[in-house]
């Protein structure tokens, strides 16, 4: 699932694999970072790609005994938050929902919900400083 994933936005692949030749587009120089998380039996991967503030990318939450979460991600990076959108497909149902991380070093932090909307898709507070975060970072992995 993840490599059609990939196959869907075709310079993650580029951009994840070793030194870029200088025949590559200057989309594909973008800086490429995977983490990874396990908690349990359940593993979470999310694969970046950032390019200046754009970021795009895979995430994937795969939940021990349970259907698994995977998509993509799109949004924008700033002071090493990235918001985005969380496109992903669960249970047969395709959705959407905010997702937010930062950046710190070699991990990177799942922001927590302050709320959620009467359809269930999590509410963020707006103002950066205002965010809370998963204690358990995602740690900095290769990319594949």
């Amino acid at each position: 699932m993840r490599t059609a994933l990939l196959m869907t936005i075709p310079y993650i692949a580029l951009a994840c694999q070793s030194s870029p030749s200088s025949e590559q587009s200057a989309e594909t120089q973008a800086s490429a970072h995977c983490y990874q998380k396990v908690t349990g039996k359940d593993t979470f991967l999310l694969q970046l790609v950032v390019d200046d503030t754009d970021v795009k990318g895979v995430l994937e939450y795969k939940f021990h005994e349970k259907d698994k979460n995977s998509g993509t991600v799109s949004g924008a990076l700033s002071d090493n938050i990235f918001r985005g959108t969380y496109h992903f497909k669960s249970e047969g149902t395709t959705s959407d929902r905010p997702v937010i991380f930062k950046m710190m070093g070699e991990q990177l932090y799942e922001a927590l919900a302050d709320s959620a909307d009467a359809n269930g898709i999590p509410i963020f507070a707006t103002d950066d400083s205002r965010l809370r975060f998963d204690p358990s970072p995602y740690s900095k992995t290769d990319c594949k």
